[in-house]
């Protein structure tokens, strides 16, 4: 079985960014659906909390700014492990 090579830094960042961009966004739109969703008794009110929170722009500037602490995290981390298999 041949070994694979380890993905280069870019790639990695990249991977960082989305992650982190995901998760940003569950996690807003997770937000919207608990405070404008829920407990109402109206079953549409899932659908509307869904549409605000697409359309709503703090959604995507938490998504973007998720998305650009995943990639500098994982280039912080792709600089260390550079760093350290240096010295070797």
């Amino acid at each position: 079985m041949a070994r694979r090579a380890r993905p280069e830094p870019w790639q990695m960042a990249v991977v960082g960014a989305v992650g982190g961009a995901a998760i940003g966004f569950v996690v807003v739109m997770t937000g919207w659906l608990l405070r404008e969703g829920t407990g109402t008794g109206d079953p549409f009110d899932y659908f509307r909390a869904v549409g605000a929170g697409l359309s709503d722009g703090t959604t995507w500037r938490v998504v973007g700014w998720c998305g650009l602490a995943g990639a500098a995290v994982t280039a912080l981390i792709e600089a260390l492990v550079w760093l350290r298999t240096r010295r070797r």
